[in-house]
């Protein structure tokens, strides 16, 4: 049976919920459910979500929360799941679940209300939070982490609190030859040992450490390249730190934010994917891509990272601020072999399939709903 379901989404910026969101639309739909997706008008996800042809409706969901603000995009969502019998609605972000609580209860519709909560962060146990609770027909966790955090605050039940990693599109990010065409782009050589980190410049995302480290693997491994994608606040910053530690064009290249058309691509010019978060990652969208790529891991131990890499398997976990640990992964990675390197790459390839392909994933989602629906 075909469902009706709409995703709501309230990031401004097109981080990893955000993508979860407009992945999650597009496997639902892939799996013949009639999806809408509510987005933030006017700011970078929304541009996404057009760019890749998913049809977003636009909320203006204020940055401020303000109730009486909030009333033209209740009365919106309100009029859209009468008008078209919406059965579920899905939401990401706190904003947009009180939102769609409020709504529902304002405008008696009658219409359950599934949230996934992406973060580690502690839920605080107050009366607001518990009210909001008890109008949450299922809490989506994305991580053993997120679920260990929602669990201890004893504000839902057991049996409404699920755990769903994200999924990935497959296809999309398949190994399809690319490798040597990206390199001429960057002028590498195909033998140069690259290694990619996909992240904003956030405090979080701590490019601080990765630079102090890579400052000591190119010392180690010639001819060692470091890609960074990504756009933030701190990108200044780091290149600042890039200029200062001496690192050339010719052993790191900050190329911005890329496009998911274009990401598959310097991934696979790549041999070594790095993640090095000191906290936070409820899932790593970027990890799970490094995998589906094939590429090794380096990556810190936080959050969700080690329900993704195996140790020695698919890649190589380390502690969160520690460069000389940090390096010393990088270095010894980048040195191995390339038929190692590979045998991790197909082990973390496996795992993509095994446990986050789109088709499953949906079909998760789609028994959720169903429950929430008897």
């Amino acid at each position: 049976m075909s469902l009706r379901i709409l995703q709501l989404n309230s990031a401004r910026l097109y981080i990893g919920e955000a993508a979860h969101t407009l992945n999650l639309t597009e496997a639902l739909r892939q799996a013949g459910h009639q999806v809408w997706l509510g987005l933030r008008s006017g700011h970078l996800t929304i541009e996404v979500a057009r760019r890749r042809k998913l049809e977003p409706i636009e909320f203006e969901m204020r940055r401020r929360w303000w109730p009486p603000g909030e009333l033209p995009d209740m009365r919106k969502l309100a009029k859209l799941v009468r008008e078209e019998g919406i059965q579920v609605v899905h939401v990401h972000r706190g904003r947009e679940h009180w939102q769609a609580a409020l709504t529902a209860q304002l405008f008696r519709l009658g219409v359950p209300i599934v949230r996934t909560r992406h973060v580690v962060t502690p839920l605080k146990r107050h009366w607001a939070n518990r009210w909001l609770a008890r109008r949450t027909a299922k809490l989506i966790v994305v991580s053993r982490a997120v679920e260990a955090d929602v669990r201890s605050t004893r504000l839902y039940r057991d049996e409404d609190v699920a755990f769903v990693p994200g999924g990935i599109d497959l296809e999309h990010f398949r190994a399809k030859g690319r490798r040597d065409e990206m390199r001429t782009k960057l002028g590498l050589a195909t033998d140069a040992p690259v290694a990619i980190c996909v992240a904003r410049f956030a405090k979080v995302k701590a490019h601080r450490i990765l630079l102090e480290a890579w400052d000591r693997v190119r010392r180690e491994v010639p001819k060692a390249m470091l890609l960074l994608v990504g756009d933030g606040l701190l990108r200044a910053e780091s290149e600042a730190q890039a200029n200062r530690l001496g690192l050339t064009a010719g052993e790191v290249r900050f190329l911005g934010w890329q496009s998911g058309e274009d990401l598959p691509g310097w991934l696979e010019a790549s041999d070594v994917g790095v993640l090095t978060s000191v906290g936070s990652e409820g899932f790593s969208r970027a990890v799970l891509e490094y995998l589906a790529l094939q590429l090794p891991v380096v990556a810190t131990r936080v959050g969700a990272v080690p329900d993704l890499v195996t140790e020695g398997v698919s890649g190589r976990l380390v502690p969160p601020g520690d460069a000389g640990a940090l390096a010393a992964a990088l270095s010894e990675t980048l040195r191995w072999p390339p038929e190692r390197r590979a045998e991790m790459g197909r082990a973390g390839r496996a795992k993509a399939e095994n446990e986050h392909g789109y088709a499953a994933w949906a079909r998760t989602h789609v028994h959720l709903y169903e429950d929430v629906l008897r």
